[in-house]
C-alpha cells in the first residue's frame, strides 16, 4: 500500500469513526436498565452523598459519578446531557488511539489497527453511555501514549520534556485511582516499568528524567491513595451490594485456583472471548480468529525483542488476574470491564493482520489490503445505519420513554402518583428487586413530572404513609401499577389490585380507568387509574 492510500483509508475510518459516534449521540437512544440505575442516583443524591454507598448497589469511581452529577446540574436530565461527559471522552480518545498505534506501529499495521478500533461496535457504543467504560479507555490510552513517549529511544535527547511526561504520568496515575479502577493495573504495570528501566544500574547509561526517589515515591503515594480508594469508598459500595461479586457475570471469570490444572483451559476460554471481541465477536470461542491474530502480533513483537513494548500493552492484565483471583475484579467476561485492554488488543490483532497480509505475494497483497479494509468499513457503515433505523437498544426502553412523557401531560401541580409494585420475596418493597426496567421508568417518572407532582412507591394496594393518604385527599390522585419484566421472580398479585381497586375506606372511590394495561415488552407493563375524593365528587 502506497503513503498517499494509507493516508486515505486513515481519514475515511476517521471520519466513519466520528460519523457513527456523533450520529448515535445525536440519535438520543432512550436509556436502559443499567443506564437507569446510574441516572436514579444522579436524580437523587448529592456531590456528598455519592461518596456513600448507592441505590441499586452501584459501584463507579468518584470523579466520574462528580462529573456527571455536574453534567445533570448544568444541562438537566436529558439523555444528551447525561451522555455529554462520554462523548468527549470518546472523541479524545479516538485522536489518542490514532497517535498511539502511528507512533507504535510501522505501515500498515497502524492502519490496520485504528480501522478496526474505529469500526469496533463495544467502545463505541460505550462512549455514548451513561456508565464509566468511556473514561477506562480514554485513562488507557493517555497513560501508554505517555508511557511511549517516555520510553522512545529519543527520549533522553530532551530530558526536561521527559520530566514533564513522568510528571503527567505520574498525576495521570494518582488520579486514575478515582477516575477509572481498572487504570489500577495500568498504574502498576508502568510503575514496574520505571524501575526497572531507569534503575540505579542503568542510570549511569541514561540519566532518568527524575531522582530514582521519585519513583519510590510515586510507588508509596499510589499504593496509599489505592488503599484509600478501596477501603474508604470502594469497600463500603461493594458491602452494600454484597450479590454483585456472587453474580454468575463476575464469579465465571475468576481463575479456577481449587482446582489450578484448569486454569490453561479457562485462560483460553476467556481470552477467546469477550476479552477480544474486536471489531466484534462474542462468548467463548466466539472471538477465537481474532485472539489468533493477536497471539500473531505478540509472537513477532517478542522475536523482534521488544518485550518491554509487550510488558507495557499486556502487562496489566498480570494484575488483573491477581484481582481476579482474589474475587475484586472480573478477568474478561464482558468488553465493558475489559475496554482499557482495548489499545493494546487493537494494536496486537492489527500488526497481526498485518503480518499475515505480508506472506501473500506483492502483487494480490495491496488488493487483498484493500478489499479488507473495505470489509471493515461496510460492517462500519452498517452498524451506523442499524442505529439510524433502531434508535433504542430495547423497544421496552423506547416504549418506557413514551409513557412516562404521555403520563406527564396528564399531571397538574399538586397531583399525587403512587407506583404500585408487587411484593419481593420476603413480601416487602424492594425497587432493586425490579432490576433496571423499572429504574430507567422510575427515572423517566421524575423528569417528566412536574415538580409540584408528588410520587411516591408502594406494594400493590397499599399507602406509601398514612400523611400520604390525607394530603392526597384534597387532590387528584393517580395510581401507576407497573408490572415487572421477570414475572418468574415477581409475579404481579392481580388479586389483590383487583380488590383494592374496588373501593378504598374513608375518603377514596375509584373513577376511571385512564389508560388500560399498556405492555412495554414481553410481561413489562403498565395501568394507569385515576382517584379521586368524595369531597371532590361532591364539589
Amino acid at each position: 500500500m502506497t503513503p498517499p492510500s494509507l493516508l486515505r483509508w486513515t481519514w475515511v475510518f476517521l471520519g466513519l469513526h466520528l460519523a457513527w459516534l456523533l450520529v448515535r449521540y445525536a440519535l438520543g437512544f432512550p436509556l436502559w436498565g443499567d443506564e437507569g440505575f446510574v441516572a436514579v442516583n444522579l436524580q437523587v443524591k448529592s456531590f456528598a452523598e455519592l461518596y456513600q454507598p448507592l441505590e441499586y448497589g452501584q459501584v463507579a469511581p468518584l470523579l466520574w459519578w462528580w462529573l456527571e452529577k455536574a453534567a445533570y446540574e448544568l444541562f438537566g436530565g436529558s439523555v444528551w446531557a447525561l451522555r455529554l461527559p462520554a462523548l468527549l471522552a470518546a472523541i479524545v480518545t479516538t485522536w489518542l488511539m490514532l497517535r498511539l498505534f502511528l507512533r507504535a506501529l510501522p505501515q500498515p499495521s497502524a492502519l490496520f489497527a485504528f480501522a478496526v478500533f474505529a469500526v469496533a461496535y463495544y467502545p463505541l457504543r460505550h462512549g455514548v453511555e451513561l456508565k464509566p467504560y468511556a473514561f477506562d479507555l480514554l485513562w488507557a490510552t493517555a497513560m501508554l501514549n505517555l508511557a511511549l513517549d517516555l520510553f522512545a529511544p529519543t527520549a533522553a535527547a530532551n530530558p526536561s520534556r521527559a520530566r514533564r511526561q513522568l510528571l503527567a504520568l505520574m498525576a495521570l496515575s494518582l488520579l486514575g485511582v478515582w477516575g477509572s479502577m481498572p487504570s489500577l493495573f495500568l498504574s502498576a504495570a508502568l510503575g514496574l516499568a520505571c524501575v526497572w528501566h531507569w534503575r540505579p544500574q542503568r542510570a549511569q547509561r541514561e540519566k532518568p528524567p527524575l531522582p530514582f526517589a521519585w519513583l519510590l515515591l510515586w510507588g508509596f503515594l499510589l499504593i496509599a491513595d489505592a488503599a484509600w480508594m478501596v477501603e474508604g469508598f470502594a469497600k463500603p459500595h461493594t458491602e452494600a451490594a454484597p450479590w454483585l461479586p456472587a453474580m454468575d457475570m463476575w464469579t465465571r471469570t475468576f481463575p479456577p485456583l481449587e482446582q489450578w490444572w484448569r486454569i490453561p483451559d479457562w485462560w483460553v476460554t476467556m481470552h477467546t472471548g469477550w476479552l477480544s471481541a474486536y471489531p466484534t465477536g462474542g462468548p467463548p470461542p466466539g472471538s477465537a480468529l481474532n485472539f489468533l491474530l493477536i497471539v500473531i502480533g505478540v509472537v513477532s513483537l517478542w522475536r523482534a525483542k521488544q518485550r518491554f513494548f509487550l510488558w507495557v500493552s499486556l502487562g496489566p492484565l498480570v494484575f488483573n488476574f491477581v484481582a481476579a483471583a482474589l474475587g475484586r475484579y472480573p478477568y474478561g467476561g464482558s468488553v465493558r470491564v475489559s475496554i482499557y485492554l482495548a489499545p493494546a488488543m487493537c494494536l496486537l490483532l492489527g500488526h497481526g493482520l498485518s503480518l499475515c497480509m505480508d506472506r501473500l505475494r506483492e502483487g494480490p497483497r495491496g488488493k487483498v489490503s484493500h478489499a479488507f479494509l473495505a470489509i471493515l468499513l461496510v460492517f462500519g457503515g452498517a452498524g451506523l445505519v442499524r442505529d439510524m433505523q433502531q434508535p433504542y437498544k430495547g423497544i421496552s426502553d423506547l416504549r418506557s420513554q413514551e409513557y412516562a412523557a404521555e403520563l406527564a401531560a396528564l399531571m397538574e401541580p399538586g397531583d399525587q402518583v403512587t407506583v404500585w409494585l408487587a411484593p419481593s420475596a420476603d413480601g416487602g418493597l424492594s425497587l432493586l428487586d425490579h432490576g433496571g426496567s423499572f429504574a430507567r421508568f422510575r427515572y423517566a417518572l421524575r423528569e417528566s413530572l412536574p415538580q409540584q407532582v408528588t410520587m411516591h412507591f408502594s406494594l400493590v394496594g397499599e399507602w406509601p404513609t398514612l400523611e400520604a393518604k390525607q394530603e392526597s385527599a384534597q387532590s387528584r390522585h393517580w395510581i401507576v401499577l407497573y408490572e415487572d419484566d421477570n414475572q418468574t421472580l415477581l409475579p404481579f398479585p392481580r388479586v389483590a389490585r383487583d380488590g383494592s381497586l374496588i373501593g378504598f375506606e374513608g375518603d377514596w372511590l375509584p373513577v376511571e380507568v385512564v389508560r388500560p394495561r399498556f405492555v412495554f415488552d414481553k410481561t413489562e407493563a403498565v395501568e394507569l387509574w385515576r382517584l379521586t375524593s368524595k369531597n371532590e365528587r361532591v364539589r
